[in-house]
């Protein structure tokens, strides 16, 4: 089969990270796989092996199956050359009343998420097309380090995006440094605009950190193994990529549950908290000198992400597809 995707732009995205280890998945399924943007360029940070076309030479495509995930890009998907015409809901909060009015497009879910997101909200069982991951990038971490030591916590840097929550769980920390002067925060981030750049060099905190940028993809194992915790205080997620992948490396999680629906068990793999300073502050406590609690979450949310492997999920798509 020939696939297709439209997406906005190949920077690091986790929804434009999708559909690239998805693509390379495809090739190796022996179908082929074009990826179409404005501009027809390739990513500089993933090594792509598809095809990459600009979006205004859609039209001279003939598509067994055409995806989209940006709503503001309809119009090309509902006048592709695509036999099967599919949208790939990956944000809850992505405006869907343009999409489902065309009957001819199929709605996939990113994640339990979505799929429960959009069955409650628009009446309609959208196909589970949930996660993923390519686990075989990511290692997991021996956790043996003695309550006493530096205890770091990691999170997503996108300041500029205020779903993600980056700020709640810095808040969260701040109050729990008062008494823990041996917590450090370790944040991460590739800039993609002016924004963005701006309210990093702008970043300050009472805990000392560090701002690492434009982290070598392929070192993601090397960038997770710094940290003792994971954090994320996402709303209106689809898919939690950076929990997926703070799981894969065996680093002890505590989410909201946005995105994490399909990953976190409460308790067994991962802290459930609500999306507040107070609640982030005391999951992250319930792990902070817990080394065997660490260990038991770190080493079980590795195993569960295990489910969700890009791999896996190909399977599932071609062969709803095939069908």
């Amino acid at each position: 089969m020939h696939l297709g995707v439209i997406l906005p732009h190949t920077k690091l995205y986790g929804g434009v990270k999708r559909f690239l280890e998805l693509g390379n998945i495809f090739l190796k399924m022996g179908h082929q796989f074009t990826v179409f943007t404005p501009d027809g360029k390739g990513p500089d940070w993933y090594d792509f092996k598809g095809s990459m076309a600009a979006l205004g030479d859609l039209s001279s495509y003939t598509l067994d199956a055409l995806f989209l995930t940006d709503s503001n890009r309809i119009d090309y998907l509902v006048n592709s050359n695509a036999k099967r015409k599919i949208f790939y809901h990956v944000k809850e909060n992505e405006p869907m009343k343009d999409i489902l009015k065309h009957k001819d497009i199929e709605i996939f879910a990113c994640s339990s998420n979505i799929y429960e997101y959009d069955k409650k909200k628009f009446h309609i069982q959208p196909f589970k097309a949930i996660g993923g991951i390519d686990t075989t990038v990511y290692k997991p971490k021996k956790i043996d380090k003695e309550p006493s030591d530096v205890f770091t916590i990691m999170m997503y840097g996108r300041l500029s995006v205020k779903r993600k929550g980056t700020m709640i769980a810095i808040k969260a920390c701040e109050s729990l440094y008062k008494k823990h002067k041996n917590i450090r925060l370790l944040l991460f981030d590739s800039p993609v605009d002016k924004k963005s750049q701006l309210m990093i060099e702008q970043f300050s905190s009472t805990v000392p950190f560090d701002f690492v940028l434009n982290h070598p993809f392929e070192k993601n194992t090397e960038l997770f193994h710094r940290a003792d915790i994971f954090v994320s205080a996402e709303k209106r997620a689809g898919w939690a990529n950076t929990v997926a992948e703070a799981m894969a490396c065996g680093i002890p999680v505590v989410a909201t549950q946005s995105g994490t629906k399909d990953l976190i068990i409460d308790k067994q793999t991962g802290i459930l908290v609500r999306r507040n300073r107070w609640a982030i502050k005391k999951g992250i406590k319930s792990v902070l000198l817990d080394i065997e609690k660490q260990k038991t979450l770190g080493a079980n949310g590795r195993k569960k992400i295990e489910e969700f492997d890009w791999n896996r999920l190909a399977e599932v798509i071609i062969k709803h597809l095939e069908n």
